[in-house]
């Protein structure tokens, strides 16, 4: 179970997605931020009907480590690809209609499943206009619930979104809320993220918590990296 977590937390002219466009640090969790692990950015390009949104994480000397990209057309999922450069690893999404193919490859080996398509499906650079879409159901305390792709198990899972209080990282004019798993199992063995929101901007300033993204700890590369990150915003000091 605790392998389809980790993959997880690697969403038309009816909706119009979109991103402000950012930069962030990404520090190990509880290493008082000191230990930069990446910087991450991300790109919105518009191509006819096509929105392409891409994140992309750097380590400190420049080198790419991990490229996230969803493609839209006329708001609607076409496609997604994680790729982790540094451990030559790809998941990715396809959609065709009401079905979509989960590939994974790795280290040369593929495995890929045809499996039905949920309307309410996200992936990582279309987590923010989700949460803005919801946000008056959220400021007025309702749990939204989705489904996140697990490409390397062929599976995906319900997780959910709400507001928390007390979670250590409050601050003014700031709302926090907990993303956890829906699952009762799921939740034994995964902790929550916390993700830290302006209230006046609805902007994403803060996450707390376990991520997709690889590193090394004494020597073998980890599934999964717990990371404190803190982002800016273009135009913003």
């Amino acid at each position: 179970m605790k392998q389809l977590i980790i993959i997880l937390i690697m969403i038309s002219v009816a909706t119009l997605w979109s991103e402000d466009i950012f930069k962030a640090r990404v520090y190990r969790l509880d290493s008082n931020n000191q230990e930069l692990l990446f910087d991450h950015y991300n790109t919105v390009q518009q191509e006819g009907e096509k929105t392409i949104l891409t994140h992309f994480y750097s380590r400190p000397d420049s080198s790419i480590a991990t490229i996230d990209e969803v493609i839209l057309e006329n708001g609607e999922f076409i496609s997604s690809r994680s790729q982790f450069l540094e451990v030559d690893e790809i998941g990715s999404v396809t959609r065709n209609s009401d079905k979509m193919i989960m590939r994974f490859e790795k280290e040369g080996k593929v495995k890929e499943k045809e499996l039905n398509y949920p309307t309410d499906l996200l992936v990582g650079p279309m987590f923010n206009d989700h949460i803005i879409e919801n946000w008056e159901a959220l400021n007025s305390g309702e749990k939204i619930y989705f489904k996140l792709p697990a490409p390397n198990i062929q599976k995906v899972a319900t997780f959910t979104f709400q507001e928390v209080k007390n979670s250590g990282y409050e601050k003014p004019d700031h709302i926090v809320f907990k993303l956890n798993a829906a699952s009762f199992f799921l939740k034994l063995v995964v902790r929550p993220s916390y993700f830290v929101y302006e209230i006046v901007t609805k902007r994403l300033m803060e996450i707390y918590g376990t991520t997709i993204l690889r590193t090394k700890q004494n020597g073998k590369w980890q599934n999964s990296t717990d990371v404190n990150m803190y982002y800016e915003y273009e135009g913003k000091k």
